[in-house]
């Protein structure tokens, strides 16, 4: 049987929380869909989660404000609102992502799959804070980290360009790889900002590839953050 990460969606909109849960369910992830503090509460303490997606009135004035949502501090939250309510829901600490409705689909999708994999505890190799240009599909674009088994990138703002397995390629040094998509996170439109990130994995490359990779890791980088 195959393992599906459990969500909580915990919003009082009937349809919202059943458009939701058919986006997750669409996505290989288990929706458990709550419409009311109450219930959801119920749900939050009595079975194991990976992700809470809920109502900023929940959180603001329902039973989860209550816990503060200190207790989720390995379980990541998205909040649903309005920009007010980001606002008034800020001094819940940087672990509460806040998408305001109505929400895109797309964008939606791109979150939890941010906020899931920005959750996990394990790393196989330590991050290096990077400045380097590099070419996705083609597209001028900034690396910002890196680790042997992938990259964080800084983007032009659209979406459409990052498909789901993209050729990233650092025309400095000649390494190019291929990178498979792991997140995204695109800007609020009342965020002002023109670019976008995303999160990779480096994915069926060659044994060639792979070791040019690796050495652009063990010996470009630290010579770039030792001139920082």
């Amino acid at each position: 049987m195959q393992f599906k990460q459990q969500v909580i969606v915990a919003t009082p909109h009937t349809q919202e929380g059943g458009a939701l849960a058919e986006w997750l369910e669409a996505e290989s992830f288990q929706p458990i869909v709550r419409s009311n503090a109450r219930t959801a509460i119920d749900a939050v303490t009595g079975q194991p989660f990976d992700l809470l997606v809920t109502d900023a009135g929940f959180v603001l004035t329902g039973g989860l404000r209550g816990f503060g949502l200190a207790r989720f501090r390995e379980t990541p939250v998205i909040v649903l609102g309005s920009p007010d309510d980001a606002r008034a829901c800020t001094p819940f600490g940087s672990q509460i992502m806040f998408l305001d409705r109505p929400v895109d689909r797309a964008v939606f999708i791109c979150t939890v799959t941010m906020a899931l994999m920005d959750s996990r505890p394990e790393r196989r190799s330590p991050r290096r804070p990077v400045n380097f240009d590099a070419l996705v599909n083609g597209v001028q674009s900034q690396i910002i980290d890196v680790s042997k088994e992938g990259v964080r990138l800084e983007l032009p703002r659209d979406r459409r360009m990052v498909t789901p397995n993209f050729v990233m390629r650092v025309p400095l040094i000649g390494v190019g790889v291929s990178v498979q998509r792991r997140w995204v996170r695109v800007p609020r439109p009342d965020e002002n900002i023109s670019v976008m990130w995303c999160g990779g994995e480096l994915h069926k490359n060659t044994l060639l590839a792979e070791q040019a990779w690796r050495r652009f890791i063990d010996t470009v980088v630290p010579m770039d953050l030792r001139h920082d």
